[in-house]
């Protein structure tokens, strides 16, 4: 599975959960939080690779350890960051 994540195009924390809940199909019980956010993505059981862009942004900053964290906790789970 391939996800792309724009946090410029987001632009808030509740879009980016929106976005990722839909893309990952995460469980309904997922906290949308960081630390739940984490959890799902370490429990990420089939090959998938996150490309992130506008990690800079405001929104962006909060997100990035957690994804950078999970993958190398997951082995199923890579995350890829772009600028520009």
């Amino acid at each position: 599975m391939l996800v792309l994540c724009d946090f410029a195009r987001l632009g808030t924390p509740d879009a980016v959960y929106d976005y990722l809940s839909e893309e990952l199909q995460l469980p309904p019980y997922f906290g949308r939080n960081l630390d739940a956010l984490h959890d799902c993505l370490t429990d990420v059981g089939a090959p998938t690779r996150l490309i992130l862009t506008g990690v800079s942004s405001p929104c962006g900053e909060h997100f990035v350890r957690v994804f950078k964290d999970a993958a190398r906790r997951n082995k199923y789970l890579s995350v890829e960051i772009h600028e520009g």
